[in-house]
């Protein structure tokens, strides 16, 4: 049941992405999106086989669901939440969408706790929510890094990364 699950919620995302206001460029997105997904694969890794604080589901499509949440689902938020922090003006909104991302996120790993893709054994559920405060804090900033490199290219040759 994980599986289908995790694979409409990549479809939907990557919807949002697609037709969504961004103001990173398709080069920018791709290194944002390769980063973010170098951090979540490297963050699940550590915190399974080296610290042992959560355990992965030893069934093969539980395991791929995941997979398809730490390779591609949380770098799409990843995008989605940088392009939306650049987008909106207001401190409030900025919050407003941070806080809601955040819960998009925690949701996440209440259902992977719910479908047994994933147990904490030494770990808790607040502990992950701050986690995933970190990486949407390590989203933002390497998204306005990546946004200044691109504004400095534009301004001194007049074309995109």
């Amino acid at each position: 049941m994980a599986l289908p699950f995790f694979i409409s919620i990549l479809i939907i995302l990557i919807y949002i992405v697609i037709f969504m206001r961004r103001k990173l460029s398709f080069t920018t997105n791709s290194i944002q999106f390769m980063l973010l997904s170098i951090v979540s694969t490297n963050y699940i890794t550590i915190m399974t086989t080296k610290l042992e604080f959560i355990r992965a589901s030893q069934d093969v499509t539980q395991f791929i669901s995941l997979l398809i949440n730490r390779e591609c689902i949380l770098p799409l938020i990843g995008i989605i939440m940088i392009n939306g922090y650049l987008n909106y003006g207001h401190r409030t909104h900025k919050i407003i969408f941070f806080l809601s991302l955040l819960f998009f996120i925690t949701v996440l790993d209440v259902l992977h706790i719910h479908f047994k893709t994933l147990d904490y054994p030494q770990w808790s559920l607040l502990n992950t929510t701050i986690i995933n405060i970190i990486y949407l804090i390590i989203c933002i900033g390497i998204g306005k890094v990546l946004y200044h490199m691109q504004k400095k290219e534009e301004g001194s040759s007049g074309q995109n990364i």
